[in-house]
């Protein structure tokens, strides 16, 4: 179980867990065992062809098992993924023994400038105490001019800011990282003001996964939310889920997805 408390000089959410070591992501995609298949409609896929055509030079930094390199590579783009977790990506290389899969450090890539088309960064920010500066630098770095950005991470969405305000979060100052830091929920000015610094501009942001929010946060609508998110149902529950949640991304969605373009 996962304590959050809200850190006031920093205007973040702070999940009490445990670190995210590489140690630790091994044992976790250990755990989960085998990637799911994600096909062309998985988000990564849908989103990237908006803005690159098939063939554009993509990274995906912190990749985990690799199952979205395989979805962008099936989809026609030439995909590449690094991972720091040295256990993750000797697996991942005996899953999908075409890909280019390579062990390293997002704050510090072995590529050379202006090398990629596109860069995913998917819930990989929100795990450093001492921030992603690092991470926006070497993007930046690695992507050509006008290339694109796609980040997500953890959101202080407005309804986490309302439960804020109405006491649901306690409130802790600290002087040093916790030894159980797992990840923030960041604002939206923090990372556009961090993606200008970057030389980014941000193009596009919206709200994911209000499922999540629904299910961890609203336990008054316990019962109710059940509902809506059980799988069964007819088409028309379906539908109506679909709508919802939706709808709900941009007020209680658990993450954000940024679109950033690199200066030309």
């Amino acid at each position: 179980m996962r304590d959050v408390v809200y850190w006031p000089r920093a205007d973040r959410l702070v999940y009490l867990h445990a670190k995210a070591t590489p140690g630790f992501w091994d044992r976790h995609w250990q755990a989960e065992g085998r990637p799911p298949v994600r096909d062309r409609h998985d988000d990564v896929v849908t989103v990237t062809r908006r803005y690159l055509p098939a063939g554009a030079r993509i990274l995906e930094g912190g990749c985990g098992r690799a199952d979205r390199v395989k979805a962008l590579a099936d989809a026609g783009f030439d995909a590449v993924g690094v991972d720091f977790a040295e256990q993750s990506v000797r697996q991942a290389r005996l899953d999908f023994s075409s890909l280019d899969i390579r062990l390293g450090d997002v704050r510090a890539l072995e590529f050379a400038a202006g090398t990629f088309d596109g860069y995913w960064s998917l819930g990989v920010i929100e795990h450093f105490w001492d921030g992603y500066d690092g991470i926006l630098s070497e993007a930046a770095r690695i992507l050509r001019p006008a290339g694109l950005l796609f980040l997500t991470a953890p959101w202080l969405s407005p309804y986490r800011r309302s439960k804020l305000r109405a006491g649901g979060y306690p409130s802790t100052d600290f002087s040093a990282e916790p030894a159980s830091f797992y990840q923030f929920a960041l604002c939206r000015k923090e990372v556009r003001t961090a993606l200008e610094r970057h030389g980014f501009q941000l193009l596009r942001w919206r709200g994911l996964a209000s499922d999540w929010s629904l299910k961890e946060e609203m336990t008054s609508l316990r019962q109710q939310i059940n509902w809506l998110l059980n799988s069964r149902g007819t088409l028309a529950k379906r539908v109506l889920r679909r709508v919802i949640l939706s709808g709900l991304n941009g007020y209680c969605g658990h993450s954000f997805l940024a679109v950033a373009r690199r200066a030309a």
